[in-house]
This record gives C-alpha cells, sequence and structure tokens, in this order.
C-alpha cells in the first residue's frame, strides 16, 4: 500500500524551502481563486487557512484588514514565515497546526479556508473536514478547493501506469510509491462537504485555461491574452465547460437555526436567509447596498487568470478613487490586483474591499521567484 504524505513534515518542508513568501504573493491568481476567496471570506471574526503554506493568501487578506491566521504542519516552514514578516514589516499571524486536530475551540471561527489541502490525505478527506465543521461557528463560511481531474491528469495516470507494468513484467521492479494526491471533480467534492454537515451555496472549476495549457509543454505561448486557447476558456469559464476547470472549488456554510450574520457579526441571521443568499443575513442588513452581490440569482463572473499584467513600478504616485488622497503602490502587493485605484487605509475598510471583491478584481498572473540562495 502507498504511503502518505499527507502528516510529512519533511516533504512539506522540502516543497516550501524552494520557494519565497513574495513569489508566493506575488502568484495571486495562479490557480484563478482570489475571486471566489475575496468575495466569501468573512469580514467578521476570525478565520484561518488550513495548510497556508508559503502564507500567500494570509498576507494577502492581512492587508484588507482582515483577521485570519495561517496554520500549517511544517515547523521550518512557519519559521520562515515569522521571520520574514518581521524583517519585511508585514503584520500576520502564522501557527504549527494540524488540520485533523486543530487548537481552536468549538464554534469559534467565522471562516475556514483550505486550498489544495484535503486531497493529500490518503484515508480521504472527511476527517479534515470533520475538524472545519468543529471548529466554525453557525453561519461559518468554508472555502475549499482541490485539484480537478482534467486532461493531463488523466494522460499522466495512464502513463504512469503503463510505466509500472513495463516495469513490473519486464524488470521484475517492487513499485513502492508515495500517496501524492486525489483529484475531485466538482461534483465529487461537493458530496464530500455536504457529508461533513455543511451546506453548499456555490460550488463549481475555476481555471478553465490552465486545464488546456498543461495538456501541452507550459510555456507563456500558451497563456497570451489574444491567442484562441485564452479567448476559448475565458468566454466559457462560467458557461457549458464551468466543471472541467482544473480547480474544483466549494463554499459552504455551517448552517443552524440562528447564524451570524456575513456583514455584521451578530447572531440574528435564520437559516431561512440562506434560501435567498449564499451566506447568512439578518433581517436588518439585507437592505444594505452590498448584500446584493450574494443573492441567489446574482451571476458570479470568474474570469480565466491568465492575462500577464505588467508589473506596477514600486511607490508609484495614484489617488486613491474612494478617499481622494494622495497614495503609492504597495512594494509586493503592488495595487493589490484590483482595477479601481485604492490606498491600503481604505482597502481595510470591509465595505469598500466588499466592493472591490466583487466588482473590480483583476486577474494577475506572475512567475514564481526561487529562494535567494
Amino acid at each position: 500500500m502507498a504511503e502518505s504524505i499527507g502528516q510529512d513534515e519533511n516533504v512539506w518542508s522540502d516543497e516550501w524551502d524552494q520557494l519565497t513568501p513574495e513569489s508566493e504573493i506575488r502568484m495571486w491568481d495562479f490557480y484563478g481563486l482570489r475571486h471566489w476567496i475575496a468575495k466569501f471570506i468573512p469580514r467578521k471574526g476570525k478565520t484561518i487557512e488550513a495548510g497556508c503554506g508559503l502564507g500567500r493568501y494570509v498576507f494577502y487578506f492581512s492587508e484588507m484588514g482582515i483577521n485570519i491566521e495561517g496554520v500549517d504542519f511544517s515547523q521550518p516552514t512557519i519559521d520562515y514565515l515569522n521571520e520574514w514578516k518581521l524583517k519585511n514589516r508585514y503584520d500576520a499571524v502564522f501557527k504549527k497546526g494540524n488540520i485533523l486536530n486543530l487548537e481552536y475551540p468549538d464554534n469559534s471561527l467565522s471562516g475556514y479556508i483550505s486550498l489544495g489541502v484535503i486531497e493529500h490525505f490518503i484515508e480521504g478527506p472527511q476527517n479534515a473536514l470533520a475538524e472545519a465543521y468543529r471548529v466554525l461557528r453557525p453561519g461559518g463560511i468554508a472555502i475549499i478547493s482541490t485539484p480537478s481531474v482534467s486532461f493531463y491528469i488523466l494522460y499522466q495516470k495512464i502513463r504512469k501506469k503503463v510505466k509500472n507494468i513495463v516495469k513490473r513484467t519486464l524488470f521484475r521492479k517492487v513499485i513502492t510509491e508515495k500517496f501524492y494526491q486525489y483529484w475531485y471533480r466538482p461534483g465529487k467534492l461537493k458530496k464530500f462537504i455536504e457529508g461533513s454537515g455543511l451546506h453548499i451555496t456555490r460550488y463549481g472549476s475555476a481555471d478553465l485555461l490552465f486545464a488546456f495549457c498543461e495538456a501541452g509543454n507550459y510555456t507563456e505561448k500558451y497563456i497570451k491574452e489574444g491567442t484562441f486557447g485564452y479567448k476559448f476558456s475565458n468566454k466559457h469559464e462560467n458557461g457549458i465547460l464551468n466543471f472541467i476547470g482544473a480547480q474544483s472549488i466549494t463554499v459552504s456554510v455551517k448552517a443552524a437555526e440562528k447564524m451570524f450574520c456575513f456583514f455584521c457579526g451578530e447572531l440574528k441571521s435564520n437559516q431561512e436567509s440562506l434560501s435567498r443568499f449564499d451566506v447568512p443575513v439578518c433581517s436588518e442588513c439585507e437592505c444594505r447596498d452590498e448584500s446584493k452581490y450574494y443573492k441567489k440569482d446574482s451571476v458570479a463572473r470568474y474570469c480565466a487568470p491568465y492575462i500577464i499584467n505588467p508589473p506596477v513600478k514600486k511607490g508609484e504616485k495614484f489617488i486613491c478613487n474612494f478617499c481622494g488622497k494622495d497614495s503609492e503602490s504597495s512594494d509586493i502587493f503592488e495595487d493589490y490586483g484590483f482595477e479601481k485605484k485604492v490606498c491600503s487605509a481604505c482597502l481595510k475598510i470591509p465595505e469598500i474591499n466588499i466592493k472591490l471583491s466583487n466588482e473590480s478584481v483583476k486577474p494577475v498572473w506572475r512567475k514564481r521567484m526561487e529562494r535567494n540562495a
């Protein structure tokens, strides 16, 4: 039987040791998920990213004023992150933890994010999802993604099986493998989430373009804006091919008779609100302008992410579209990936970052940078 890497600290330490927090931050949309996360991440209460790696989204959403903590199994990675944030003067919280046994009380978290983690357990994702359900408070939001089954994955799996058969038959080699991960189509991931007791409000796939790109040699010519592949995937990202993107993703709620409202954070929302909204909304907050983005009949538009935008120059001057004050771009976060110009102070205002996350997200793609020796 194959061994699992899910609980192997050395594997993940080696994985993240090759990269830098800066390179990960610049990879905002490498998997085309930021649209989903920015829209649904709770603005009230505490959120964790379970299996945060080098903290790409923890750093990013901390800059938006969101109370988020990163949890990872690798102590060397956590040590490196805490050292890096102090050196670069960024405010973010990272802790070592096991997503199968989180050190958070029952019903204590408003948000739980897990991106490409639960598929690494050979026994399946059920234990990790049960723990997510335990720590979420009533009305808490879970945003969970895994790799989906794409053309390239099917090709690689067939190719690997053929190679192993040849080795066993011709060379009588004993093949010992380490289990790496499962791939879940959106419908399969949805069933696992529902099996944990969470209530699905949105699910689908993201990153249709990558599903096509990985079938060939992965070079920039496949992802340039204007190519047939780009136009095709961008057109059908939310249409007939929605469920064959490279990433499966779900948004779910810990439903209860009484729930914490997504907007005001008060225990005033009832379960009936989930029939009209994707998030718990109390009667008082239904009249808020930003509640329109979360109605069941609202169209969620998630564009293909592979536009290679030119980097914003460090310290580039601009006038904030919200407060009208002179500002300058962040050294690492640049313009935070929004079409509208926003200063760091205005970005932390929930009403503003909700509006930006639903109306002004621009796709961003950057090459990864290896850690300097």
